[in-house]
């Protein structure tokens, strides 16, 4: 029973990705559900609450969550750090992805909090303007031609990898993505840590064969 009435919570407050306004209302419930003061499945409330934070965007300006609900986001926060620091961490790679995700809703960081997994990101060659895709789910990663007019994307008719993604070095990572590549490093997610150095680094326009920062054209694109 306890699993349907979750489920059912998920479907109201976080509906195939979509929030609304009694999803941020929820908040300082989850909150403490997620703390232990109200009884209830803690993990449940503080993903749940993580989602909610990093979709803000779709109804408030960025920085609502922090402002409305400061003690609440505060500990949504320290409980999700703790949790990302956790050894050994209680999921896969991708499930770190997440909670990182949900670290940064937190802390209101723009963009990344949306798109740190390992997924296909659309971008512009800054160059010659063509439409990409970069690859981070494909072995190894790779960019690709992206049709800008297609509604759907066909899973397994994405096109061929034209070219590689070159993965930054982490000593050269900017401050945020070194500080997400060190976490993932102390909690032992050397896969995750990888990830990080490609979706940071550099590709080349299979076009015109310019060369081009991944995270600046994933943000540029989301701008």
């Amino acid at each position: 029973m306890a699993d349907v009435a979750w489920e059912e919570l998920w479907a109201s407050l976080y509906h195939q990705g979509s929030v609304y306004a009694a999803s941020f209302a929820a908040l300082p419930v989850l909150t403490d559900i997620a703390t232990g003061r109200k009884p209830g499945a803690r993990w449940q409330a503080l993903g749940l609450a993580g989602r909610i934070v990093v979709e803000e965007q779709q109804l408030h300006e960025p920085g609502y969550v922090q402002a409305r609900y400061p003690a609440a986001i505060n500990e949504l926060h320290r409980l999700t750090q703790n949790l990302t620091m956790a050894r050994p961490f209680e999921g896969d790679e991708d499930d770190f992805l997440y909670w990182l995700e949900h670290l940064l809703a937190f802390e209101g960081v723009p963009v990344w909090r949306r798109s740190l997994r390992r997924e296909e990101h659309p971008v512009v060659c800054p160059s010659c303007a063509l439409s990409l895709e970069i690859d981070l789910s494909h072995k190894p990663p790779g960019t690709r031609g992206r049709d800008p007019n297609a509604r759907f994307r066909v899973v397994g008719r994405e096109g061929p990898i034209l070219t590689g993604v070159r993965p930054a070095v982490p000593a050269d990572l900017p401050p945020l993505a070194s500080r997400l590549h060190g976490v993932a490093v102390g909690a032992g997610q050397s896969a995750v840590a990888e990830h990080l150095t490609h979706l940071f680094g550099c590709t080349t326009c299979p076009d015109c064969a310019s060369d081009f920062s991944v995270p600046d054209q994933v943000a540029a694109f989301q701008a």
